[in-house]
């Protein structure tokens, strides 16, 4: 096989600039090459990958003629088998994007959407291997779609994938127990927070009790975990047991600390969730709304799913950390919208953010720009007006025990008191 290196490569596209990005693993990639064109890049493979993901019959010729653009030159071969080794081997973070104008013209973003498409038979092969359900693939391989529909809605209609997604789809094929089940996907994970969450042994009545060292505004939000401050507003929690007894400041349902601590008796109240527990971390792809009847058959599927194909460890509850679970958006969005019904179901918890990310999703604007920022929804022009104001944006955090599944729908974290 004929060597060429990543610097000839580049400097044919005249963007040498992403050397040191592209560089690692150049070498074995190209050790790896394939005989001939890689299968990815085969017309009749493309076509099926584009079945499994989800695209409709339309978009077949376009992709089909990327895919043969690429092909009628070795150099985009080579930076495809590339791309394609450092998203599902590799595992780059952060995946940065060479630009392709050059060789490809304006539809040069549908490239890395082709390695995107590659998942499909990917995560075929290794769900075949655990005997996963073929509709349970398939959900997963629609997450190629969803985001590109958000590409597309942040690029006037150009077909292609954010960096960002296309290396977030190596958790699909890496053995990490992850999957899309029903609108949401789910990761298994321990308990990454220093909160505890306790059940009333009387009546199963949840309470979330904070972290130790959490510097709280006057909001009842975060505004550090040990961390320095000069702000002399700011109040501090602690959390200890002492004897049979737990001392803690709690968190109210709706997402703020409270101020007022309170003792809680071991011979009452059940700790049922801690740091290290195993949990469904949620997050939250693009597509379609986000209704309680869909959230709550997504919430039962992955309980039932996780139960049925990795029952231990046990899973205990679903959590997430999302710009969707700001304590901002419920003074923004009408008290019927489906977002704040969804909340409202959820024990909503305060997170360590003065997030940047929040924007970019509602956006989809790489930088996000408040002057330039588009104001096609409602939701969009809400948050616009709370930023244009001086405000800060934040994004919030939930669980959701998964024993209050017959209680979704009634708010039942709502009803929570001590």
């Amino acid at each position: 096989m004929v060597q060429i290196s990543i610097e000839k490569i580049l400097s044919e596209l005249e963007e040498l600039e992403f050397l040191e990005a592209v560089k690692p693993h150049w070498e074995e990639s190209l050790a790896s090459f394939p005989d001939d064109v890689p299968d990815f890049l085969q017309p009749e493979q493309v076509r099926t990958n584009l079945r499994w993901c989800g695209f409709e019959a339309e978009f077949e010729p376009v992709f089909i003629a990327a895919a043969r653009k690429i092909a009628a030159s070795r150099s985009l071969q080579y930076l495809a088998w590339h791309y394609y080794r450092m998203v599902y081997d590799y595992e780059a973070d952060p995946l940065k994007y060479v630009p392709l104008q050059k060789m490809m013209g304006e539809d040069w973003p549908i490239f890395y959407l082709l390695i995107a498409l590659a998942m499909a038979p990917k995560i075929k092969t290794y769900h075949q291997g655990l005997g996963i359900p073929e509709e349970v693939t398939k959900g997963c391989c629609l997450k190629v779609r969803d985001e590109c529909e958000d590409y597309r809605r942040g690029h006037d209609g150009q077909l292609g994938i954010f960096s960002g997604e296309l290396g977030w789809l190596a958790n699909y094929v890496n053995g990490e127990p992850f999957y899309r089940l029903g609108r949401f996907e789910y990761w298994r994970k321990p308990f990454p927070r220093h909160c505890k969450v306790y059940r009333s042994r009387k009546d199963g009545m949840i309470i979330a009790l904070a972290g130790p060292a959490w510097k709280i505004n006057s909001s009842g939000w975060i505004e550090g975990i040990d961390a320095e401050t000069e702000d002399t507003s700011l109040w501090q929690t602690t959390l200890k047991q002492i004897g049979t007894s737990i001392h803690g400041f709690p968190i109210n349902p709706q997402g703020f600390v409270e101020r007022n601590p309170v003792i809680l008796s071991e011979r009452d109240w059940e700790c049922v969730l801690e740091k290290g527990v195993p949990v469904l971390e949620m997050h939250i792809p693009a597509g379609e709304r986000v209704t309680l009847e869909i959230c709550a058959e997504s919430f039962r599927e992955a309980k039932q799913f996780f139960q049925h194909y990795f029952p231990t460890p046990a899973v205990r509850a679903i959590i997430s950390s999302s710009w969707m679970f700001s304590p901002i958006l419920k003074q923004l969005l009408p008290a019927d919208s489906n977002l704040v019904r969804f909340m409202r179901e959820l024990f909503l918890c305060p997170t360590n953010s003065h997030s940047r990310s929040g924007p970019w999703f509602i956006f989809l604007q790489e930088p996000f720009n408040l002057a330039t920022a588009p104001r096609k929804t409602s939701l969009q022009r809400a948050i616009l007006d709370h930023l244009q104001a001086g405000n800060l944006w934040r994004d919030g955090s939930m669980f959701f025990m998964l024993d209050d599944l017959d209680h979704f729908g009634s708010q039942w974290y709502q009803k929570s008191t001590i």
